[in-house]
Formats: structure tokens, sequence, C-alpha cells
């Protein structure tokens, strides 16, 4: 059972990891710091492949223990005795639980400020077309008019 334990502190670990670097995704996108994003997410894909791994190893522990690979936590914990190791396992899954939920909501946010940034780039871009002649010049009445309508965003 300590290597069950063991895999899922792992697990949960690598999980904490994985929230403090979406955490750090979500304050590069807010300020559009575009090769901070490429870092992040090149990390991202790093620690989800380690969690990958660790999950394995996870599932391997609880087969050496009798259980199915496709066991889950839960039901693991409904069928041990009462006891340090039970109280501990539940700890550690009741930790998981919450860290996948915080997880999940800041990637939710991050893709929201994610299609927020394309918005703008793709009004920005449509709105430049719009002020071109055919020949990709600005005209000379559009170049002396400010842009209607935005703001300047300190992002950029």
């Amino acid at each position: 059972m300590q290597n069950y334990i063991e895999a899922i502190e792992k697990c949960l670990n690598q999980c904490k990891e994985m929230l403090q670097l979406e955490s750090e995704k979500r304050r590069a996108l807010a300020v559009n710091l575009g090769k901070d994003i490429e870092d992040v997410v090149r990390k991202q894909q790093a620690a989800l492949m380690k969690l990958e791994t660790l999950e394995q190893q996870r599932m391997q522990a609880q087969q050496q223990l009798g259980y199915d690979s496709a066991a889950t936590a839960t039901q693991i914990l409904e069928q041990m005795p009462n006891g340090p190791e039970k109280d501990r396992l539940a700890d550690l899954v009741a930790q998981l639980r919450q860290v996948a939920t915080d997880l999940k909501e800041q990637n939710k946010d991050s893709l929201e400020l994610a299609k927020l940034d394309l918005r703008l780039i793709e009004s920005l871009r449509a709105g430049g077309q719009q002020n071109t002649t055919q020949s990709g010049v600005y005209s000379r009445s559009q170049a002396a008019r400010p842009p209607q309508g935005t703001k300047f965003n300190g992002s950029f």
C-alpha cells in the first residue's frame, strides 16, 4: 500500500506543479507576453508527459495490490480497513481532487484570455485592412483620421 500512496502523492505534486505553470501562463496571457506564453506551454507539455508516466506507475502499484487498473481511488478507499493508511490516502485524494478542480478552472480562464486576445488581434487586423487602399497603402484621408471605436490597450 505504501507504493500506491507514494504514487498518488507524486501525482498530486505533479498536478501542483502544473497548477503553478497554469498560473504563469495566465499571467503571461494577461499581459500578452508571447515568448513567455510559448515557454510555459512547452513546460506544460513536459509536465503533462511526466504526469502520464506517474499515472502509469500509480496504476501498476494499484494492480500490485490486486485492484483493477481502472479502479478509482474512491473505490479503493471504500475497500480499505480504517487506519492511518486509509486516512493518509483519503487526505491525498481530497487534495488531488481540489488541485484538479483548480487546474481545470485556471485552464478555462486561460483559454478565455487566449480567445479574447485572438479576437482582439483579428479585430485589429480586420480594422487595419479596412483602412488600406487596394495597393495596401493607407489613403491620405484615412491616414489622417484616428481609428474609430478603439482604445489603447496597455498590453501592446
